[in-house]
């Protein structure tokens, strides 16, 4: 973890900010260091997104070609041409850009490993002191020389503050305007390029490479880079209730409804016709015991099952992507880890829970949820994981492996493995898979 970033730092940094409530700048954080390891991250995360062809939230402006609009033919282009291995950022975009851009990239953590590990650590201490936000916290790229911020003056989603690492080399000038000084001045104008007249009223502050800024979400502001710069925003998602309650009724829509597009034909005695009940419940992938209980229970379901998804993945929002994604990964390959040593990253926790009564193993792992068959086992070898020590595959099974073939074992890992849950000791670059092996009385497939 980055030393600058301690307890005592990020306390020092609340009161700066008026426990979250106050815009600021922190000068020369940023080591010359991490300005070089999170710039080659975010290379990395270029890489892997274009790879697995991920357009989700990768937003491109010429302002040329007009205020607020996106360039999606030239995302294509890019995608046909990432960077290079070892690329600076900064040669990359001289590269590939031959006048004056925007590059908007989210869930820069969801491709980029260093981000996800690194990053959370360094801001350990602070989500510590305050707690995780409700729906978790996430990174949003900055990259360009595009004069004034392609959104036009704009406020941030309510209750997402942010935290901005700039890590240059151009500087950057954000001006900020508080909510009741921007409705007298413009009735609340959104994404509003009428900018000039407007600067006299605003705040102003500026920073350079190895700053760090901070701005809470209710400021409308617009920030201006001439010269070519990076910025890594760490966003922390405090939601509105009813937003909190749709995000946690997405679990529902994402791992319990079956994706049946068949069409239901018209109906006669369309009130007490039931034959589209039954198609409606067949959609469910839900328990009995779950879909014929109480509503209450049914909602304090999902929630459970979001919490722990997002708490595994250490609060980030965006699961990162699978090996099997990125690197054309084989679950089913799984004998090459009977000769490694594995563990676990700091700061990911996995969380598992079992249902003796259906004799089954539910895991969540960096934000993704498998099922195994269950053995008692499995959950010291979890815990086992959870310590972020290293451990001989050999060592880890041995105790499952009196009971159960030493395939199972393999496969549990390979499934972890998959999910970014563990790493091999000394793994530089994507370990080939051997051969199928299959137990299909010990496994369960995972979500």
């Amino acid at each position: 973890m980055e030393n600058n970033f301690t307890k005592d730092f990020w306390e020092s940094f609340i009161a700066t900010n008026k426990n979250f409530t106050q815009t600021c700048v922190i000068k020369d954080v940023i080591s010359e260091d991490l300005i070089k390891k999170l710039k080659d991250a975010v290379v990395d995360g270029l890489i892997n997104r274009f790879k697995t062809k991920d357009h989700d939230g990768f937003r491109l402006y010429f302002p040329s070609q007009g205020k607020g609009k996106e360039n999606n033919d030239f995302v294509d282009e890019l995608y046909k041409n990432p960077p290079f291995e070892n690329e600076d950022i900064i040669e990359y975009c001289n590269r590939v850009f031959k006048e004056k851009f925007g590059l908007i990239v989210n869930f820069l953590e969801r491709h980029s490993d260093y981000i996800a590990k690194e990053l959370r650590l360094i801001t350990e201490p602070l989500l510590e002191t305050i707690g995780i936000p409700a729906t978790g916290v996430d990174v949003t790229v900055f990259i360009g020389n595009y004069g004034w911020t392609p959104l036009g003056i704009h406020q941030d989603h309510k209750g997402e503050n942010v935290l901005h690492f700039h890590l240059g080399p151009g500087e950057k000038t954000m001006y900020i305007w508080d909510q009741e000084k921007y409705k007298d001045l413009t009735g609340t104008k959104h994404n509003n390029f009428d900018i000039e007249p407007l600067l006299e009223h605003a705040e102003k502050y500026d920073f350079g490479a190895g700053d760090l800024f901070y701005m809470p979400w209710n400021k409308f502001h617009i920030g201006k880079s001439d010269d070519l710069s990076v910025g890594v925003t760490f966003w922390f998602n405090n939601p509105s209730k009813v937003k909190f309650f749709d995000r946690v009724l997405n679990t529902f829509y994402t791992n319990y409804l079956d994706v049946n597009k068949d069409v239901l034909e018209p109906q006669h005695n369309y009130l007490e016709n039931h034959q589209t009940f039954e198609e409606f419940l067949s959609l469910l992938k839900l328990d009995e015991d779950i879909l014929k209980g109480s509503t209450e229970a049914f909602f304090k379901y999902l929630y459970d099952e979001y919490k722990s998804s997002l708490l595994s993945n250490a609060g980030w929002q965006a699961p990162p992507q699978t090996r099997e994604s990125e690197d054309k990964y084989d679950i089913d390959g799984y004998e090459f880890l009977l000769e490694k040593e594995i563990h676990a990253n700091d700061p990911f926790k996995m969380i598992y829970k079992v249902d003796e009564s259906k004799d089954t193993f539910y895991l969540f792992v960096r934000g993704s949820k498998i099922e195994m068959r269950y053995h008692p086992e499995l959950k010291n070898i979890v815990d086992n994981l959870n310590t972020h020590k290293s451990w001989k595959v050999t060592d880890l099974l041995k105790d499952l492996e009196t009971e159960w073939p030493i395939e199972a074992g393999l496969y549990f890992l390979s499934m972890i493995y998959n999910k970014k849950g563990i790493e091999i000791v000394g793994e530089t670059k994507t370990v080939k898979q051997t051969e199928d092996i299959l137990t299909e009385d010990i496994l369960i497939e995972e979500k």
